[in-house]
């Protein structure tokens, strides 16, 4: 079974035995080398370029990497800069939560809401242009900005997203979807280990030390997660299906971006706070000429690393995606999936698909199953 998302793959092979996942091995086969892409070029080339190569979440990348050039500067990005950022930041995430949702979900939806969902994604897309178009030269409009989350919001109603509560409008599409797992127990719920601002020191040393941390990122002693679910901790514990919590985890975050998107255009530059800015982006100067900059984006934490050198050009960047940390060989996708009862055949693949889906990857799922035989 095979979700088509963007350049790369994540191959899931699972090996099952008497209905139980009792082997779990991930492969990720992404596009290598793009960090390259920006060595020797000048550093305000850089933005532009994560925005061109980097696709999916291209805002967020745009920013990280705005960040981590002006952090390698020992530069303040402006008041101004940052309250645009921030409304792009959260138009992005809304409409990459919904498009993941609507279009990479394992299981059909009657044909009169899948049309429903399609125009609206649609609509979702066209609204948060308007917000990250002009949130990209560093300004917003507050009437225009208005304009665009009021189109955001009627759509995420019409999607199924509630105003208020956690759960989905009823006859919605997101209420269809949650019927789907709301009675799934197969896999047993885990509160998440958040990745979080307390970590970017840690993490950027790695990064900039371990050669492999790129692909293989670790903190040690933990299982590390990224993401609306991890954002949302308090969707790690209690009774229910493991799964729904997650999903509602997911409609919950796009309702609380709406929301900040509602109050960003409301109040104005002035009233922007360094707490507000500091939930969605940060960054710091590194040792030597370098910089970094951390992007809370739809799928995690995304970190830029920068180093300029003596000629002015880039000598030395790194990206750091979420999915990593989430499809780590020995990360929380592997260790939810392991020793859970899956079934087999169709069975234990839809059940992969659906975790792996909710574990909201940024590159296409593979999934393998193969079953031992016993005498």
């Amino acid at each position: 079974m095979t979700f088509l998302r963007g350049p790369g793959t994540i191959r899931i092979d699972v090996t099952v035995s008497r209905a139980v996942a009792c082997s779990v091995a991930v492969k990720a086969n992404r596009p290598q080398g793009l960090s390259r892409m920006f060595v020797g070029r000048r550093p305000e080339e850089a933005p532009a370029l994560a925005r061109q190569v980097l696709s999916l979440c291209g805002f967020s990348q745009s920013v990280a990497s705005r960040l981590a050039i002006l952090n390698a500067a020992d530069l303040p990005m402006g008041e101004g800069e940052r309250v645009a950022a921030a409304a792009g930041l959260h138009a992005e995430r809304i409409f990459e939560t919904l498009r993941a949702l609507i279009v990479h979900w394992p299981s059909p939806l009657p044909s009169e809401l899948a049309t429903v969902v399609g125009r609206c994604l649609r609509k979702a897309r066209a609204a948060s242009q308007a917000i990250i178009a002009p949130a990209s030269s560093g300004k917003i409009n507050p009437q225009h900005l208005a304009s665009a989350v009021a189109r955001l919001c009627s759509v995420a109603r019409a999607i199924g997203i509630s105003d208020r509560g956690d759960m989905p409008l009823p006859g919605s599409a997101c209420a269809a979807m949650l019927q789907h797992i709301v009675d799934d127990r197969v896999f047993s719920g885990r509160r998440p280990d958040a990745l979080t601002v307390e970590d970017d020191l840690e993490v950027i040393a790695r990064l900039c030390d371990e050669p492999d941390f790129i692909n293989l990122p670790h903190l040690p002693g933990r299982v590390v997660e990224t993401g609306a679910y991890a954002r949302r901790a308090a969707w790690g514990s209690g009774a229910g299906s493991y799964l729904a919590h997650r999903f509602l985890a997911r409609i919950g975050e796009v309702r609380s971006c709406l929301g900040q998107l509602t109050a960003l255009a409301g109040t104005g530059e002035n009233d922007w706070g360094e707490h507000d800015w500091a939930t969605l982006a940060c960054g710091a100067p590194t040792p030597g000429a370098g910089g970094y900059g951390a992007v809370e984006c739809a799928r995690g934490r995304l970190y830029h690393q920068a180093e300029i050198g003596d000629d002015g050009r880039l000598s030395a960047y790194r990206i750091l995606a979420p999915t990593q940390w989430n499809f780590h060989p020995a990360g929380p996708f592997v260790e939810t999936l392991l020793g859970s009862r899956i079934g087999s055949d169709d069975c234990a693949a839809r059940s992969v698909s659906r975790l792996a889906v909710l574990f909201d990857p940024c590159v296409g799922i593979e999934v393998g199953i193969r079953e031992v035989a016993h005498a």
